[in-house]
């Protein structure tokens, strides 16, 4: 029995897939708790550095079309209280304003589209890591990893609500064992970039559904 304990533990320790890394959500000292939010909009992810980069043409990558569908899909399920506006909606009017207005801001074009389709808010976010894992399901050379914030915006004066961080590259289950559970979750396998990029997608639906709960 002793014999093939041991042999377990030497199996994961040569063959495990990596586990949650870390991801911190930004302190929320600068809500602003007098803005009534019953709709949000969601807008398409940017890979720019920040939010208020000069952004020239509104074209979206296929990873910030994978993620912002991700995170309006875990909306729908996660939040409760607040109206999530129809994706093709917000996209439709991004992509006209920023033909109107070109090299406009990526979060004054979130303003403007949130103020054009009636919403009280807009959620923005920004993609700063999505590194697909090299290798397969049972090997890999390096894991995936995805690293991204989101902000939430009111559409009058432009306040900033929320805003929360995402980070995370698998690590082997040998450098960090109390997350097991998630290990086997996962199918003890080495997940996708866009795997990862789903759960990231609903830790922040969470978050962002706790914060409108309390407020």
């Amino acid at each position: 029995m002793r014999r093939v304990f041991v042999i377990i533990i030497v199996l994961l320790c040569i063959f495990s897939p990596y586990v949650r890394n870390s991801y911190a959500v930004t302190p929320e000292g600068n809500q602003d708790t007098d803005v009534e939010i019953k709709s949000i909009a969601v807008i398409p992810f940017s890979t720019k550095p920040g939010i208020s980069i000069y952004d020239p043409v509104a074209v979206v990558t296929p990873n910030e079309r994978f993620l912002t569908l991700s995170l309006y899909e875990a909306l729908l399920t996660e939040v409760t209280t607040v109206r999530i506006l129809p994706i093709r909606a917000s996209d439709n009017e991004y992509v006209e304003i920023q033909t109107e207005t070109p090299g406009s801001h990526y979060r004054n074009t979130a303003i403007d589209v949130g103020k054009s389709l009636g919403a009280d808010a807009v959620l923005v976010g920004v993609i700063s890591e999505y590194r697909e894992r090299k290798g397969g399901d049972y090997g890999a050379d390096a894991p995936a990893s995805v690293a991204f914030s989101i902000q939430l915006y009111s559409t009058e004066g432009a306040k900033l609500l929320w805003e929360s961080y995402f980070s995370e590259t698998q690590r082997a289950l040998t450098d960090n064992v109390f997350e097991i559970k998630k290990f086997f979750k996962r199918g003890a396998k080495w997940i996708t970039v866009d795997e990862l990029a789903k759960e990231g997608a609903r830790t922040a639906a969470m978050r962002l559904n706790k914060y409108l709960l309390e407020n």
